[in-house]
């Protein structure tokens, strides 16, 4: 009877074990289409946006920039900012955990096509600026 207690007990903690270790994600990096920003500098905000929402506890997936589908909101945060010399609109697919979340961002949810804008100030620096769905 009490070899049954420990081979449950072991059976129950490799489940555990199992459940909360998992495989790290590998996140897919695309630029689509572009013919404005450098390279770099859209790998950076690629970058930035993946540390971000890992950060806020969610599981990046992919992230992707296209001039195609950014220029629109790019061009009207540089026309509410003069300070702002460029900007980048990167998007994400990612899930949130279940504990620890981003109280922007609810527990357990699936996001597609979610925005990450970063600016350029005059100093040359990089920033997050805003997100969300357009």
């Amino acid at each position: 009877m009490k070899n049954k207690g420990i081979i449950l007990g072991f059976i129950v903690m490799v489940i555990l074990i199992a459940i909360f270790m998992k495989k790290p994600i590998e996140t897919k990096k695309e630029i689509r289409y572009n013919t404005t920003h450098k390279r770099e500098d859209i790998e950076k905000i690629m970058d930035m946006a993946i540390d971000e929402y890992t950060n806020a506890q969610a599981d990046v997936y992919s992230v992707y920039y296209d001039e195609d589908i950014s220029h629109e909101t790019e061009q009207s945060y540089l026309q509410k900012d003069t300070d702002i010399q460029e900007v980048i609109v990167v998007y994400l697919e990612f899930k949130t955990r279940f504990f620890n979340v981003h109280p922007a961002l609810g527990e357990n949810h699936y996001y597609s096509d979610y925005m990450y804008i970063a600016c350029k100030n005059a100093d040359g620096i990089w920033q997050w600026k805003d997100g969300g769905y357009g």
